[in-house]
């Protein structure tokens, strides 16, 4: 991929909220006015099943709307990290949730340990906000997009019951992500 564009891949199983992110994040870059692809592969079942939301985020017309190597890995499950990070290329960013995945040392990737899981258990009282505090932290650790396009895209897609929930995921993901990438 080109400078102008990066690619990102989220992964994990079923019933994460991996898929949403995935719309959320795409959403969000395109009303940045970045082009943008987003895909998704998920199994049969509802729960358990292993999916990825992939998006091609640019600058620049796309060419190839599939991600093939990623710059972002994010993992949510040990399945898809033993599966995919062990073959990333150097310089990619593979942010990890430790409530699920156990990482090793992989050769010239930068890893990011991020506790999603335990702390929207621990601030928001249940696992789900998991995967906001993701988006939040790719927003900051990547700049590819911003706070208040991620605020806007969560509001079209997500019931405003929760809205407040959800600002708090964002934000407690930057905030990680912050702490994370000082300690990298």
């Amino acid at each position: 991929m080109s400078a102008a564009t990066i690619g990102i891949r989220i992964g994990g199983e079923a019933g994460q909220g991996v898929i949403l992110a995935g719309v959320i994040l795409a959403e969000a870059a395109a009303a940045q006015g970045s082009h943008v692809a987003q895909s998704a592969r998920y199994g049969a079942a509802v729960r358990g099943g292993e999916c990825t939301a992939d998006m091609v985020v640019s600058s620049e017309p796309i060419d190839f709307p599939h991600v093939e190597e990623p710059d972002h890995l994010v993992v949510l499950s040990q399945e898809t990290y033993d599966r995919l990070a062990p073959a990333q290329r150097p310089g990619t960013l593979v942010i990890y949730d430790p409530f699920f995945v156990t990482a090793r040392d992989l050769a010239g990737v930068r890893q990011v340990r991020l506790a999603a899981t335990d702390t929207a258990i621990r601030e928001l009282g249940s696992a789900q906000g998991a995967n906001l505090i993701v988006l939040g932290a790719l927003a900051e650790l990547t700049g590819a997009i911003r706070e208040e396009s991620i605020v806007a895209a969560l509001d079209r897609n997500m019931s405003r019951k929760h809205r407040q929930a959800n600002l708090k995921a964002i934000a407690l993901g930057r905030e990680m992500a912050r702490a994370a990438g000082a300690d990298a």
